[in-house]
């Protein structure tokens, strides 16, 4: 087996030999020096149109200055309390020529500097707002209200109608643009969208639901989760719509039996867009309806191509959909359903409804309302052709229009696919620059891999992320867990990342100041507040240029990737696939046996063709083998497509079992047999259907290569693979909270080089001969990664490795501790404590509810002996929260932002008497905590300072390594005490 798997990885590593790429000196160059196009961008929140030409080019020189590439324009409605009425005014000029000439302003500094702008395609989002978006071209939805009816009753039936469901108050009277005279009728004109759809009667049960909490004065989803779904009898219809009375009854006498009695009613959707600036009502548009989009393109787009803005601005971008919807609907849904699916939907309409599908927020796996009672799929065939429409009219009304009108003027466009009822790998593919995001599950990297999936399938080389973004923290997220998030990103097939993000500074006085998403009484807040206001600002520089070295690399070549995984569903959510299980052990076992995994859809499989024994897409990128998980339906084009995959020698396994049936409703029977058909053509060209836990092995046996093998079990390590010319990239991350021994058999044989791009340093790294490859030995850290690029045409050298041969511990009383910085409400706080030990800041007086700097400071001697060639002298702080910068002997060294805190102090440390200053800064929470503001009391306290220990490490070549005598590193920790005590001043 061992030597079947190496010839099959070898057979991959083969294929590197015809990829084009910069030669081996230019890799290394831009990972020491990393362009600026491979900087990461960051969100740039402005308070609408009230900005100013000056602070502008003041942020923008920041951003520059800090390694930013680039930002994208955010104008929203920010919620800064006491906002003046001529502040007001300016916040609300969003999309009017002061405003563009505020973005011309921008483009124009940011194109001086080298940077570039994204520009998102309205305020805030969804898209919409303004006179643009008037009453009938905004946002729509489909409701149903149901009533359980015994037959025998008299006429009139009472029933229930269904209503608007309260969201976010698209017109509400909160809102002072809403009481604009020039809008005195758009209240009557959204009540006017409100239209009875349909009313019908089936005999049949209704579902068992689960109780829900109160919501409030805000409703997310009108339905509540189903404990067991009702049923209905499709034969037994009868069409009450012209029956319905204005007071809500019916004039119809039911016959005997149970009935279940729908009312389906469209209304204007309640929602407004999030947050957003400009003048009027900020009503979401019909994203099923290309005439809105047209009107919002001419509002907010159509003056970005005039004058000189036009030539910085890279993209424009649209947000992760969150269209808030009952059902999704337009005003001509069932003439588009009929025409594209070949049916009436209406007798169908009570099959529709699945809580937790297409949320907004939130979604996740609940049963339908209804199934029918012969228990023929009947529902989930309709459920297939709904959703697939709303899938496609969205496309074609909004995301290929927008993407068109970008092409057309020059511009790329930036697309957050997620999020709402649209193929996702379609979505993120016609986009320019596919761009997931790490709010998902805290940055889960099997979801990021839709996006990289996309950009393979669809020939993106840029694959975004809006980064950085933890739900209620807005105050105390530290660099180290930014340094960790990256990482995720990175090993998600990230290559570029959208920072969350930077806020335009509105005000001048107070601390510290407005940030976009601080906490409110409804919200905890979130993101990551990055901005030179926050203590921890001075270590980001050096954090934008790790992303900026991963990116820089990470772009080049092309990702190896040799297993391509079905995804059929519309929309995503985790546990999609397995009726809310969200196990996600298909892919992560994967990842455990090696093997890297694509999404593919069925346009994707469309679109490709077969290379020799491999798929490859219209992207240019190939795959060894399909996997097909445990579907039970597909259109019968996409089983035909399989079916000549798998004729053409493809290696196709069906996970579990292969599909049963056809997906959709018309000619059911037929198109079952052409599905079946063609499962059967497919196995018998060589298909495969083995068990889920036998994919890895059934994938070995067809000699399907691995990207690695690794030599032990592993858990909670994700790794993405990049073929550079001959040379190949691993990136291995740990994610969970252990050790990990991650060490792994490559195919190649030749140089190995850990490349740290903290620092820019490229180390070699042993490996051993081992069966047509090498061995390569990699432990890591809880959150440590590693990044190891084998150069098969480099002769691999002796390693020599190094290990700490003496150590000195300074005392953790003694120091002096200056801090500077500010305390709860913003209040200035400088103090100078004469000696101190090391440990929490909560445990000194006054320093709990403090953000700032504090600098600890302290002299100490270094025994002879300890400096010398080869040898390396590291300071080890131990626990820091959450940054420190090192200054040995007034020389300041580069900051520590990320565990494991070492400073090498080899060059500034003399042998004898030595200063060392630590400055420690942290994040401003504590200094938010404030009791008495009903924003800010549920924040909690975070640990702050420099608790150590802190020590001196000397670190020499094995090979050369030799006992040094010294008494400062006792064994014993009494007799250790005393050894340090002469060392301190």
């Amino acid at each position: 087996m061992r030597r079947t798997l190496f010839l099959i990885l070898m057979a991959s590593a083969a294929q590197a030999m015809t990829v084009p790429v910069a030669a081996a000196d230019e890799l290394k160059a831009a990972f020491a020096t990393p362009p600026v196009e491979a900087r990461p961008m960051i969100r740039w929140w402005w308070p609408g149109g009230a900005v100013t030409a000056d602070e502008i080019r003041r942020e923008l020189e920041v951003l520059d200055k800090a390694g930013i590439g680039g930002a994208e324009i955010q104008a929203f409605n920010p919620g800064i309390p006491a906002v003046t009425a001529s502040e007001r005014e300016r916040i609300d000029s969003f999309a009017e020529p002061s405003f563009f000439a505020a973005v011309s302003a921008a483009t124009e500094e940011a194109a001086r500097r080298g940077m570039v702008i994204d520009y998102t395609f309205g305020s805030a989002w969804p898209s919409g707002g303004g006179t643009a978006i008037p009453p009938e071209r905004a946002l729509s939805e489909l409701t149903m209200a149901m009533t359980t009816v015994e037959g025998g009753q008299r006429s009139p039936v009472r029933i229930v109608i269904p209503t608007r469901t309260r969201r976010m108050g698209a017109l509400s009277p909160l809102d002072p643009r809403v009481k604009d005279p020039a809008f005195a009728d758009w209240s009557r004109r959204f009540d006017a969208r409100g239209q009875v759809v349909a009313v019908m009667a089936f005999r049949g049960r209704a579902p068992a639901l689960k109780p829900s909490a109160p919501a409030g004065g805000l409703i997310l989803s009108a339905w509540s989760d189903v404990l067991a779904s009702g049923a209905i009898d499709l034969a037994s219809r009868v069409d009450l719509t012209a029956r319905l009375g204005a007071d809500g009854t019916l004039d119809w006498v039911p016959p005997p039996g149970s009935w279940q009695v729908f009312v389906f009613k469209q209304y204007a959707s309640n929602m407004g867009v999030t947050g957003a600036a400009g003048r009027g009502p900020q009503l979401v548009l019909d994203h099923f309806d290309r005439s809105a989009f047209d009107a919002h393109a001419r509002r907010v787009g159509d003056p970005l191509v005039q004058g000189a803005r036009k030539a910085g601005i890279r993209a424009t971008f649209v947000d992760s959909l969150e269209l808030m919807q009952d059902l999704p609907w337009t005003d001509r849904f069932l003439e588009a359903f009929r025409r594209r699916r070949g049916y009436d939907l209406t007798p169908y309409l009570p099959l529709l409804v699945q809580p937790g599908w297409a949320q907004a927020w939130g979604e996740h796996y609940s049963p339908p309302y209804f199934e029918t009672t012969d228990q023929d799929e009947t529902g989930a065939r309709v459920r297939a052709d709904y959703r697939l429409t709303v899938s496609e009219l969205l496309i074609d009304n909004f995301i290929e229009p927008w993407i068109d009108w970008n092409h057309a003027r020059g511009f790329k466009a930036k697309f957050q696919a997620h999020g709402g009822a649209i193929d996702v790998l379609k979505g993120y593919g016609l986009a320019d620059i596919p761009e997931t995001e790490d709010l998902v599950h805290g940055g889960d990297p099997l979801f990021m891999r839709f996006a990289r999936s996309a950009a393979n399938i669809y020939g993106r080389p840029t694959v975004s992320a809006e980064s950085m973004v933890w739900a209620g923290r807005p105050y105390s997220v530290t660099p180290d867990e930014m340094r960790r998030r990256t990482d995720l990103l990175i090993s998600g097939g990230v290559n570029a990342q959208t920072l969350h993000g930077y806020t335009y500074r509105f005000r001048e006085a107070g601390w510290p100041g407005w940030y976009a998403f601080q906490p409110n009484p409804f919200t905890p807040g979130f993101g990551s507040m990055l901005d030179e206001r926050n203590p921890v600002w001075a270590g980001m520089p050096r954090l934008f240029r790790y992303m900026a070295r991963l990116n820089a690399i990470m772009r080049q070549g092309e990702s190896v990737v040799p297993v391509a995984m079905f995804y059929g569903e519309i929309g995503y959510y985790v546990g999609v696939e397995d009726h809310g299980l969200a196990s996600q052990q298909r892919e992560k076992a994967l990842i455990a046996a090696g093997y890297d995994f694509d999404r593919i859809n069925p346009d994707g499989l469309a679109r490709s063709r077969m290379v020799g024994k491999q798929l490859q897409t219209p992207g240019g990128h190939r795959y060894a083998a399909l996997i097909l998980p445990a579907v039970e339906a597909m259109r019968p084009e996409t089983a035909r497509r399989i079916a000549e995959l798998a004729d053409a020698g493809l290696p196709v396994i069906f996970s579990q079992a292969p599909p049963r049936r056809s997906e959709g409703l018309k000619d059911r029977a037929a198109n079952d047999a052409l599905v079946r058909s063609a499962i059967l053509k497919a196995t018998g060209a060589g298909a495969q259907v083995v068990p889920e836990a036998g994919l890895a092995a059934c994938l070995q046996k067809a000699g399907v290569p691995a990207n690695v093998r690794f030599l032990e079990a592993v858990q909670d390590l994700t790794f993405v693979e990049r073929r550079i010319g001959d040379r190949h990239l691993y990136f291995m991350h740990n994610r969970g909270q252990s050790d990990q021994k991650a060490d792994f058999l490559t195919p190649l044989r030749g140089k190995a080089e850990r490349w740290d791009a903290m620092d820019g340093v490229i180390r070699p790294i042993a490996t051993t001969s081992h069966e047509g490859g090498m061995r390569i030995d990699l432990t890591l850290r809880p959150g440590e990664s590693g990044l190891i690029v084998v150069d098969p045409a480099a002769t691999p050298s002796p390693v020599a490795a190094t290990s700490p041969s003496a150590q000195i511990v300074l005392p953790a009383a003694g120091w002096s501790l200056s801090v500077k910085g500010h305390v709860t409400g913003g209040a200035p706080y400088i103090e100078t404590l004469k000696s101190v030990s090391l440990g929490d800041w909560s445990t000194f007086h006054g320093l709990a509810r403090f953000s700032g700097i504090g600098t600890y400071s302290r002299s100490f001697k270094l025994p002879p002996g300890w400096k010398g060639k080869d040898r390396r002298i590291s300071l080890e702080l131990g626990a820091v929260h959450d940054m420190a910068t090192v200054s040995v002997n007034g020389r300041a060294l580069p900051p520590a932002i990320s565990a494991p805190w070492s400073v090498d102090v080899t060059d500034a440390i003399r042998t004898g008497t030595n200063r060392v200053e630590i400055a420690v800064a942290n994040v401003p929470q504590n200094a938010m905590i404030d009791p008495a503001n009903p924003s800010l009391r549920k924040l909690a306290p975070v640990p702050a300072g420099l608790s150590g220990p802190v020590r001196l490490v000397i670190s020499t070549p094995q090979a050369q390594a030799v006992a040094i005598k010294t008494d400062a590193a006792p064994k014993a920790s009494k007799a250790g005490s005393q050894a340090i005590a002469h060392l301190a001043d």
